[in-house]
């Protein structure tokens, strides 16, 4: 009888501590789900950073180009002789067709077509060295000419003349060489005026 009292206890000590056991792995294995929960948890905001780190990134790149652009000096180039061009051509084709210019043109005296060419100068020096649209590389011909005041004043008058002509103001209306001067001097400083807008564009 004692030693089946000594089994049957011996049994029940097992039963006690696999009861334990079994608690003590339940235990465990929540544990391991409250982990798993939090380890998700913290993949979804590591997550969340690395796309807030790629935002951050492409923002900066995209300030980085701007502030180049601002901050490396812009060379005079063919698309900015293009913008001249067509500035010009905008302006001076109104201009160039209607009557009134050519009489206007035609009653300057020489104080008058020489302040409208010092305006054109001065148009092209405060656009050129004083305005804050872009950040122009200076570049001179002969050493003293700017490349692109001399660039703006040739499609300027250029740009004048050639309307002029193929709209036959220029030999048909007007035939004397100083009144052809006069015109295109006068039409001129409207063409320059649109060739240095176009050209301040980016």
């Amino acid at each position: 009888m004692a030693l089946k009292k000594a089994k049957s206890g011996k049994t029940g000590e097992l039963h006690e501590n696999l009861d334990e056991i079994i608690d003590d792995i339940q235990e465990t294995n929540k544990d391991i789900d409250e982990i798993q929960e939090d380890v998700d948890e913290i993949q979804e905001d590591v997550e969340e950073i690395q796309s807030d780190v790629k935002e951050i990134k492409k923002s900066q790149k995209s300030l980085l180009k701007r502030m180049s652009s601002r901050l490396v000096p812009d060379e005079f180039a063919w698309d900015d002789l293009a913008q001249q061009i067509v500035g010009a051509m905008i302006l001076s084709t109104p201009l160039a067709v209607t009557q009134e210019v050519w009489i206007l043109s035609q009653q300057l005296d020489l104080i008058r077509l020489f302040a409208i060419i010092a305006i054109t100068l001065i148009f092209d020096i405060l656009l050129i060295y004083h305005t804050k649209y872009q950040l122009v590389k200076e570049q001179k011909i002969l050493s003293f000419i700017p490349l692109r005041l001399l660039s703006l004043l040739i499609v300027s008058y250029t740009s004048a003349a050639l309307m002029l002509w193929i709209f036959g103001v220029i030999g048909y209306e007007i035939t004397e060489p100083f009144g052809i001067l006069k015109l295109v001097i006068f039409v001129g400083l409207f063409a320059n005026i649109g060739a240095g807008t176009a050209d301040m564009l980016k």
